[in-house]
This record gives structure tokens, C-alpha cells and sequence, in this order.
């Protein structure tokens, strides 16, 4: 082996270890410059008012049937803190898969989106994350925004589930991205609003979920007012009026 191959490794090595300091001093620094501007006026895009009316519970064949049926965290004080409302619906088609939708919404975000995070509560809920791919999702109106595609079974049940992230205006899919648009937020006086959206469904496999999830996604927003849009998808959803 030649000296040049002997120390490529520890080279390497450290210059991730540089990189992987320098995003953490750089988020570090935002949230100190961000705390000390003590942000006060909250951005939020469902002032009053309960999630339930904004969303259809006839979509295509599908009707709502149930709000039971879907993997969530264990119920704690962590959950109810970070989320001031959360809505669950089951929808059932006589000649579809069921679908099961739910939307996490907080009106003051912190950071921690993750408590409803799939990858954090389907584990807890007994089931093995398979594989899991990022996915581009058109949501209308000139839109796109980042899916997180993930395959998770357990013992008795076999689920596919697209899900996306908004903070603010910005939609994070890794834990420093959520912190920085906190930060971002905080940096202009404001505390932003957060929402988790996921949908999901019990396929037998990738492709039969794919095709079940895309005819049930673009339908459902389709119907939805700029009311609803701007939950899901923030100003670039609907614009806020007056502007």
C-alpha cells in the first residue's frame, strides 16, 4: 500500500469530521442569534378554528369511516406539548385499498416535529422499517414538495405511507433542516406554525401502495380550500389574504 492510500482514510476522516463540526456551529450559532432576538409574533396558518372542517371526508370512492386505525406515538405530555391539534381519519372504497390520513398540527413549532416523525412511531408501535426513499410530490398550483416514501411491517400488518414536513414556509426531511427553519423563522421575530401530514395505506407490495396513494393524495387536494392549503403547504399553498 503506498503512503498516499495510508493516509486517504484519515484525511477523509477528518475532513467529515471538519464539515460535520462546522453545520453544527453554524445551526448553534443561528439558534443563539435567534434566541437572543426573543421572537414574539406568531406565523401561523390556522389561527382558530379545528382541523375537522377543512378536509373532505368523501375523496373519489373513498368515504371517511373511522377516526380509528392509525399507528401514533404513545400518548404523553411530550405529544399534547408539541401538537395543539391532531386529526385521524380512516377512509374505506368498495373497490380501492383503505387509506388512512392523518395531519399533526402545532401552532408554536420548537423543533421537534419528530415525536410524530414515522420513523420514530412506527418503530415504537412494534413495526420494522423496511426501506424508505424521498419522493417528489406535485400538490397543485405550480407546486412540489419533498414525500418521504417509507415500507414498515410488523408481526401482523404490512403498511406503505408517503409523509411531508412544513415548517414556517419550509419543508424540512432532516432533523438539522427542521432546526434551521425554526431558526430562520426566529431570526425574523417569528414563531412559526408546523404541521405533519401522512397518508398511508396496506398494500401487498410498493407498487400496488404507490398507485393507491397518488389516485387518493391529488384527489384529496383537489378539494381543499386556501384555508387548507396553507396548513398543509404554508403561503406557497394559498397566498395569505391581503397580500
Amino acid at each position: 500500500m503506498s503512503d498516499d492510500q495510508r493516509t486517504e482514510g484519515p484525511a477523509l476522516d477528518r475532513m467529515l469530521t471538519r464539515r460535520t463540526m462546522i453545520a453544527g456551529g453554524l445551526l448553534g450559532a443561528a439558534g443563539i442569534v435567534a434566541n437572543s432576538r426573543r421572537p414574539d409574533i406568531p406565523f401561523v396558518m390556522l389561527e382558530r378554528g379545528k382541523l375537522d372542517p377543512l378536509f373532505p371526508k368523501k375523496v373519489g370512492s373513498w368515504e371517511y369511516q373511522s377516526d380509528n386505525g392509525l399507528v401514533l406515538p404513545p400518548e404523553d405530555e411530550l405529544r399534547d406539548r408539541l401538537y395543539s391539534r391532531v386529526l385521524t381519519r380512516y377512509y374505506a372504497s368498495p373497490n380501492q385499498l383503505p387509506v388512512m390520513f392523518l395531519v399533526a398540527y402545532s401552532s408554536k413549532q420548537d423543533g421537534m416535529l419528530q415525536v410524530h416523525r414515522p420513523e420514530t412511531c412506527y418503530p415504537a408501535a412494534g413495526y420494522e422499517l423496511m426501506h424508505e426513499r424521498f419522493i417528489p410530490l406535485d400538490v397543485g398550483g405550480g407546486l412540489t414538495v419533498p414525500g418521504h416514501y417509507l415500507n414498515a411491517r410488523s408481526i401482523s400488518r404490512h403498511e406503505q405511507l408517503i409523509y411531508w414536513t412544513r415548517i414556517g414556509n419550509d419543508f424540512p426531511t432532516r432533523w438539522w433542516a427542521q432546526h434551521w427553519a425554526v431558526a430562520k423563522e426566529n431570526l425574523k421575530g417569528r414563531v412559526p406554525d408546523g404541521v405533519l401530514v401522512r397518508v398511508s395505506t396496506a398494500a401487498p407490495d410498493d407498487e400496488t401502495a404507490m398507485i393507491t396513494l397518488k389516485r387518493f393524495l391529488p384527489a384529496m387536494l383537489k378539494q381543499l380550500s386556501p384555508v387548507a392549503r396553507r396548513v398543509l403547504f404554508g403561503e406557497a399553498g394559498a397566498p395569505l389574504p391581503g397580500k
